[in-house]
């Protein structure tokens, strides 16, 4: 499933208009992410979303180092999936807000025990800080920032290959550190650090090593958002069809939300050996396929989100409450299977890395880190039932006759 969009069933075959009617929407639209190749660099002072690269470290002063986020199968440091930027108004310690998610690219290790192979942590900053100019609410570009000056400190020594901690220098030439032995012997065999040690190196060979570091880790992408609808198709139709009634007020209404069946599809139900919470998920996402990321945060007084499951099986029976404050923690963010085809990895591999889904739980209230920099949250992950693999447009249609009859 890993080297194809999250559609690759027959519901792609329905007509757009009766996707949109089969889903159940509410007023709480999620965000959806997309993935898209970066304009300009994905620096910390940009405060981006993104997926793969080296972390872009929100608290420049503090960053993880490999034992925070080492795989526990393989014992090596996992890199960076993705970090999202989700600034709140509440409370004021998470004006700047990044929640960063750390995968093993070890498909291997995900199919052997994947609680041990990925990690995630939130970190935050007020909107005063000593890095930060706040921003800019006067008509001067210039005021605020001439006015700040930020914190002067030492820079952590970053990994050339990854950007976690570098605690470990060349021997030879002092000047590439690194996190662990394995990226400093992947640095030295691989990209190349044993040719050009020590010497006086060009622009060009200087992109070239670029280059095969960055292949070590997932492919730096930007995440891009808006707001979920009913789809592109279902949504020009809405205003194709209010403008013939409001300039045509006496014809009759074509639209009609009674889901009237053709042919087969008008037989009465009968018992199809299928998952409907994966229908429900393939209907979904049919209406935006380029989708890899749903946000849909918890929070305030919002009522209690249901992630987008892709299985009926195999959900979480409760969520740890949050180490620091022991308050709760609830969803945030789901990451789909589509985002793997972004990541620069090898599908046709045995055991290349996969899932179905992957939802972010992180503390409600969003308390105070206090003296750290970094907050653990928690993590679940679904793959993909058997039963629900088979979809056909009447497993699909008995799905729209169900979500029509509770509307």
């Amino acid at each position: 499933m890993s080297n194809n969009k999250d559609t690759d069933s027959d519901v792609s075959e329905l007509d757009p208009k009766e996707l949109s009617q089969a889903i159940l929407f509410d007023k709480y639209a999620p965000q959806l992410g997309y993935a898209e190749d970066p304009e300009t660099p994905l620096t910390a002072e940009t405060f981006p979303s993104k997926s793969g690269g080296k972390p872009a470290w929100l608290n420049p002063e503090t960053i993880l180092i490999a034992e925070q986020v080492t795989c526990g199968n393989c014992e090596q440091p996992m890199s960076l999936l993705l970090q999202l930027y989700t600034p709140e108004d509440q409370p004021s310690e998470a004006f700047h807000r990044t929640v960063y998610v750390f995968c093993c690219k070890k498909g291997g290790c995900v199919k052997q025990d994947w609680t041990r192979s990925f990690k995630v942590f939130r970190s935050q900053l007020p909107r005063e800080n000593s890095y930060y100019p706040p921003p800019n609410e006067t008509d001067d570009e210039d005021e605020d920032e001439a006015e700040f000056t930020p914190k002067s400190f030492k820079e952590p020594v970053q990994c050339v290959i990854c950007g976690l901690g570098g605690a470990k220098a060349c021997g030879k030439c002092g000047k590439a550190f690194y996190c662990s032995r394995e990226h400093q012997m992947a640095d030295w065999n691989m990209c190349r650090h044993k040719e050009f040690c020590n010497k006086a190196i060009s622009e060009e060979e200087k992109e070239t090593i670029e280059k095969l570091r960055a292949a070590r880790i997932f492919t730096e992408k930007e995440i891009v958002s808006e707001p979920e609808g009913k789809g592109e198709d279902a949504e020009e139709e809405e205003e194709q069809a209010a403008f013939f009634k409001e300039n045509n007020p006496q014809e009759p209404s074509s639209d009609s939300k009674a889901l009237v069946l053709a042919g087969d599809e008008a037989e009465e139900d009968t018992k199809v050996d299928v998952d409907d919470v994966f229908l429900q998920f393939q209907l979904r996402i049919q209406l935006y396929p380029d989708q890899v990321i749903r946000y849909d945060r918890v929070e305030y007084d919002m009522p209690t989100r249901e992630p987008l499951w892709v299985q009926q099986n195999y959900k979480p029976e409760s969520i740890p409450d949050c180490e620091l404050c022991k308050g709760p923690r609830t969803f945030e963010f789901q990451v789909l299977s589509t985002l793997l085809n972004y990541l620069g990895v090898n599908h046709d591999a045995a055991d290349s890395l996969d899932w179905g889904s992957l939802f972010v739980y992180t503390c409600k209230k969003n308390c105070a880190l206090g003296k750290e920099v970094f907050a653990e949250e928690v993590l679940w992950k679904q793959d993909f039932s058997a039963d629900g693999m088979q979809l056909g447009p009447k497993e699909a249609a008995m799905l729209r006759r169900k979500n029509a009859a509770a509307k």
